[in-house]
């Protein structure tokens, strides 16, 4: 069932992508990058670099708080792995996120105390994510003059998940949680393939709630170290820019950044189509060649499936089940449990 949503959703994106390029010439697309100069491409390939370094950084800060130290660079191996796993299916980059976790069981650490850190690392990055979002979008509406359902829509987006983050991070601090209530709000106990004992999750959640609100210094490091990442990405896309010939202002380059992760939202294996056309939106509202958004998108998913071949490969070489791992986490007394008792009875 799965597969089928991934073909259905891969079918949608090549169509989207074909309408995208009928469109535009691709001849015209690919002259932009005759004039790259090699010192853009190197200032392109560290920022992309430096971003993945700044976010593994925000990882290690979280496990320490759980009193947990991997090497920084088997952590930023398994940043690899979980980002290009998550760039190769349509779960909004959260794929991959699974395997992250499964990853830190090498180093015998439970799959639930793995995965929750992981599921900070998250919420961290979507609640600075959304704060950065809705200022950026006011700050837009007041400088440039976008269409009215552009405004609207935009506007709408900056406010959900704005109103998303508070409630969030509200429902940490107070230490009601947030996702038990969401499990049973949205009747998931009631779907079979996503029953879990209600124990581990109050469990898992409490590692959630003790991180956001008793560990405020480690929290605050992260916040840093979200910023600085963000930091990181604007010179990534300004190098990027540069490569194709644009001088992208700060307004250009918070659209270019929004809209991308807007694309990724859409469930599309690689946004493949979503991302071209929400770039093309950019360029058009920012007054340049909308060639230069089917460019840019080109050189992303490049970028993005360069580090997902790096992500299968290292996922090759340490080999993890995160089904099994999974299992082991919730379930204990599986079939394969019940199997050893049957054997010990035999025995006696």
């Amino acid at each position: 069932m799965k597969r089928k949503y991934v073909l259905i959703g891969l079918a949608i994106g090549i169509v989207a992508m074909f309408f995208v390029l009928k469109t535009i010439p691709i001849g015209e697309v690919m002259t932009l990058f005759k004039n790259a100069k090699t010192t853009t491409i190197i200032g392109y390939v560290l920022s992309s670099v430096a971003i993945l370094l700044t976010v593994t950084w925000r990882w290690q800060i979280i496990l320490e708080s759980q009193k947990i130290k991997i090497p920084f660079i088997t952590l930023w191996g398994y940043r690899i792995v979980g980002y290009g796993i998550s760039f190769l299916t349509p779960a909004a980059k959260l794929g991959g996120e699974p395997f992250r976790a499964g990853l830190l069981c090498r180093h015998n650490i439970k799959f639930s105390k793995g995965l929750s850190s992981v599921v900070i690392d998250k919420a961290i990055d979507l609640v600075f994510s959304a704060l950065f979002f809705f200022i950026g979008i006011i700050v837009i509406l007041f400088s440039l003059a976008l269409p009215g359902l552009t405004e609207i829509a935009m506007l709408f987006f900056a406010i959900i998940f704005m109103i998303g983050a508070i409630f969030f991070y509200k429902r940490m601090v107070s230490g009601q949680g947030f996702i038990m209530g969401a499990y049973k709000f949205l009747k998931l106990n009631r779907i079979k393939s996503f029953q879990l004992p209600e124990k581990k999750l109050v469990e898992f959640e409490a590692l959630l709630i003790k991180f956001f609100r008793d560990d405020k210094k480690h929290f605050i490091m992260t916040v840093v170290a979200s910023f600085i990442s963000w930091i990181f990405m604007f010179f990534e896309f300004k190098f990027l820019g540069l490569i194709l010939g644009y001088d992208l202002s700060f307004i250009g380059l918070f659209l270019i950044i929004s809209l991308i992760g807007l694309a990724f939202l859409i469930p599309i294996p690689m946004a493949l189509g979503s991302m071209e056309a929400s770039q093309v939106t950019v360029f058009s509202i920012i007054g340049e060649n909308t060639a230069g958004g089917v460019a840019l998108s080109f050189v992303v998913r490049a970028r993005d499936l360069i580090w997902s071949a790096i992500g299968i490969i290292l996922l090759s070489y340490y080999g993890v089940n995160v089904s099994s791992d999974i299992k082991k986490a919730y379930n204990p007394n599986g079939k394969h449990s019940k199997k050893k008792k049957l054997k010990s009875k035999k025995k006696k």
